[in-house]
């Protein structure tokens, strides 16, 4: 996220050139122009280091967030290209320059768009799970129940395995997370308690809820 942000303020930074052009005030917009040399370079190069650390995350954003991103890699491609064969395009590169920078505009303030909305509703599934009921696999026959929880950012499927009327074993089929893996060993502590109410690790709370939703799903929406 943060790595995000500072791809956002590169790009606006270097919009400030369009702005200060239109005034009469040479001094600034010779600043400026320093500034758009800079920024624009580090915007380009943040774009792409960005890219290859969220990439791992793709499964775990909305799609259009995904496909809005790609396309600004295409625009701050196109910007680069526009500079480096400035001279064969001639005035036609100005156009392409500033073409592909509104596209990196638009699709930059929808993918902004996405990435609340999605961090937001990420937000409300957490806090939904701020209570779970106590794990009863009395009645259950002898054998392997599934659960998953999904929260969008943090997903986990397990396995629970039952035997003679109790948890014999929790296996974590799946568990999509960013920092949350340490939340892994919380399944240890539930078989141990026979119970969901144990105390989530230390650092990936939220891992923890999900995991701890996944078992709950698997034993009670049988």
């Amino acid at each position: 996220m943060i790595l995000g942000i500072l791809t956002a303020v590169a790009f606006f930074l270097s919009g400030a050139k369009w702005i200060t052009k239109r005034l009469k005030w040479k001094k600034l917009d010779c600043f400026a122009l320093q500034v758009h040399k800079f920024s624009g370079t580090a915007f380009l190069l943040l774009a792409v280091i960005h890219a290859v650390f969220a990439w791992r995350l793709r499964f775990q954003r909305p799609l259009w967030m995904l496909v809005l991103g790609f396309v600004m890699l295409g625009g701050a491609a196109a910007i680069l290209l526009s500079h480096i064969f400035t001279k064969r395009l001639g005035k036609n590169w100005l156009k392409i320059h500033r073409i592909a920078s509104a596209v990196v505009l638009l699709c930059l303030i929808g993918h902004v768009a996405f990435g609340i909305t999605s961090f937001t509703a990420y937000q409300k599934s957490i806090q939904s799970l701020s209570t779970f009921q106590e794990l009863n696999p009395v009645g259950l026959a002898d054998g392997a129940y599934i659960g998953e929880y999904d929260a969008g950012y943090i997903y986990a499927k397990v396995q629970v395995t039952v035997k003679s009327e109790k948890i014999d074993q929790i296996d974590l089929l799946e568990h999509r997370n960013e920092h949350g893996k340490p939340a892994e060993k919380i399944i240890s502590s539930i078989t141990e308690k026979q119970s969901l109410q144990v105390d989530a690790v230390s650092g990936a709370t939220n891992s923890s809820k999900v995991i701890k939703a996944a078992v709950q799903n698997a034993l009670l929406h049988q």
